[in-house]
């Protein structure tokens, strides 16, 4: 074979190449792009997976190097033992699951990810949890519950976590937050209770989280603190009492109220 002809087989040879590259390319561009309107996305890299908006009623398949899955905005409905376990998760650090139907969760559903630092159920369907749904999980520290319909039973954990550090309970059903609620969460530092009813906080609801530093309580009923409701050497360092009937007793009405405000405001109770 001469020069020329050489030449042309190889120019021929990567053109083709560069086109089945950038064909390749340009279909996981596109299914990447977002739309707004029906929160539809898929893409997948040797790390994260998302599959947002198609519809799905199971987990699907995965593979063992997959550290972050988003399945939001779809539907569905429940979250088996070993779910992610069975269908190929063995490193995931960051599960989302925001905005779909999900109503049951098995105590086992996050067995065997060890790895997991981060889990995302917010706008739900959850009524309740199994206390020990994430002990196994020991690098968990951030988990959102928003947006679902769960409260808490008398004399009952809600959750038993040694590592966690974020709880987020916005916009729940909560009215009542008992003694026994929170007491195995010893690491819990950021605790959002806001845009919930919660007229009852029981004296020592608080006293176990001895790391708690921020506590949102905004858009509630509550009308009083004390504090019995927390340990003597660690009152939280910011309390969110905005648009609360405690904050409106004060002229102008409390917001967050922080560092010494939060020992002096507590103290107050004993005058009333």
């Amino acid at each position: 074979m001469d020069f020329s002809v050489r030449f042309l087989t190889t120019v021929i040879w990567m053109c083709t190449t560069f086109q089945v590259i950038t064909a390749g390319v340009s279909t996981t561009h596109s299914d990447a792009e977002w739309d707004q309107d029906s929160f539809v996305t898929t893409t997948q890299t040797t790390l994260h997976f998302i599959q947002m908006g198609k519809g799905l009623r199971e987990i699907p398949l995965g593979s063992h190097n997959l550290e972050s899955i988003n399945f939001g905005y779809n539907r569905i409905p429940s979250l088996g033992p070993y779910v992610f376990y069975y269908n190929g998760y063995l490193s995931l650090t960051k599960i989302e699951l925001c905005q779909n139907k999900i109503f049951n969760v098995s105590q086992n559903a996050f067995k065997e990810l060890s790895q997991l630092k981060m889990v995302d159920l917010s706008g739900n369907n959850l009524t309740s949890l199994e206390v020990n749904t994430f002990k196994s999980n020991t690098k968990l520290v951030k988990l959102d519950l928003s947006q679902n319909k769960i409260g808490f039973i008398p004399f009952k954990l809600f959750l038993n976590s040694a590592t966690l550090e974020t709880l987020v309970l916005s916009s729940n059903k909560v009215d009542h937050i008992y003694e026994a609620t929170f007491s195995k969460l010893p690491k819990l530092r950021n605790l959002m209770l806001n845009d919930n009813t919660i007229f009852f906080i029981d004296q020592n609801a608080f006293t176990h989280l001895r790391c708690l530093q921020y506590l949102s309580l905004a858009s509630t009923g509550v009308f009083r603190l004390s504090e019995n409701m927390f340990r003597n050497d660690s009152y939280p360092k910011i309390i969110d009492l905005s648009d609360t009937p405690l904050a409106n007793k004060f002229d102008p009405p409390l917001k967050k109220v922080k560092n010494n405000g939060v020992a002096n405001l507590l103290t107050l109770d004993r005058y009333f």
